[in-house]
């Protein structure tokens, strides 16, 4: 959340945690007499979700690809998105997209896992009884809507794995799904600014929770991702040290 100083200035707000019931949400728009008429209807939280264990929110960038997510359940909660259930299938499950929903719903995903996805496909026949609305969305991409879903479960400890925050370049592997249904060739070699600055804006967010990135050879900018007032709840460790963290949790 965001709001404007007495100068003008927007200045990050913190979240107050408190339990998701649901929300009111747009179901219709009617144009009548030149005017917009919204229609909307509240949607009672079906999930209920109960935080077990860290969050673990899994990335599609290619940082992750030589770890074992099956690793991961035993001491914790698994948020993925988009074509990660090809692979493996996470507890909770993301997609905004709408070539990507309409894939995911064909292949059945919500049979196997809770699926968020936003309103304009909860909405829609495909997704109709089927789709969880993903709560409060932050309408951004989905492993943004998977970080913050963790948080609004309650969760206050996240590790961040296969968050690269950009792409390689020609020839490189640039994402895990690259080249495949939905996704399209990858060669641009690009930090996603826009993508850094919302995650940079959420911690603030959410001073409560500690955000921990996992990286082998992580870029520079993710050893500077608090600005301003350092908060000291984000961290970055390798995968050797993560395998550690993991081993020594409580199953």
């Amino acid at each position: 959340m965001s709001k404007e100083n007495i100068f003008g200035v927007k200045e990050i707000v913190p979240i107050e945690w408190k339990k998701y019931e649901g929300e009111e949400i747009i179901v219709k728009t009617i144009i009548r007499n030149g005017k917009k008429i919204f229609e909307k209807k509240f949607y009672n939280d079906q999930v209920k979700a109960e935080p077990r264990g860290n969050a673990y929110i899994i990335g599609n960038g290619p940082s992750r690809k030589d770890f074992d997510l099956n690793t991961l359940k035993p001491s914790g909660q698994t948020y993925g998105c988009n074509a990660l259930y090809r692979d493996f299938m996470p507890d909770f499950i993301f997609s905004v997209d709408t070539q990507m929903t309409e894939a995911m719903c064909k292949d059945n995903v919500m049979e196997h896992t809770i699926h968020y996805a936003p309103s304009l496909h909860v909405n829609r026949p495909y997704g109709k009884n089927l789709l969880h609305l993903i709560p409060w969305n932050t309408h951004t991409i989905s492993g943004n809507q998977a970080i913050s879903t963790a948080c609004v479960h309650g969760h206050k400890n996240l590790y961040l794995i296969g968050f690269d925050f950009r792409e390689y370049g020609q020839d490189q592997m640039n994402n895990m799904y690259q080249g495949t249904d939905c996704y399209g060739v990858r060669h641009s070699d690009t930090i996603f600014e826009g993508w850094l600055k919302w995650f940079r804006d959420y911690i603030k967010m959410r001073p409560y929770v500690n955000f921990n990135i996992v990286h082998d050879n992580p870029p520079e900018f993710l050893s500077y991702l608090q600005t301003g007032t350092d908060l000291k709840n984000t961290n970055l460790l390798t995968y050797s040290d993560f395998n550690d963290v993991i081993s020594n949790q409580p199953h």
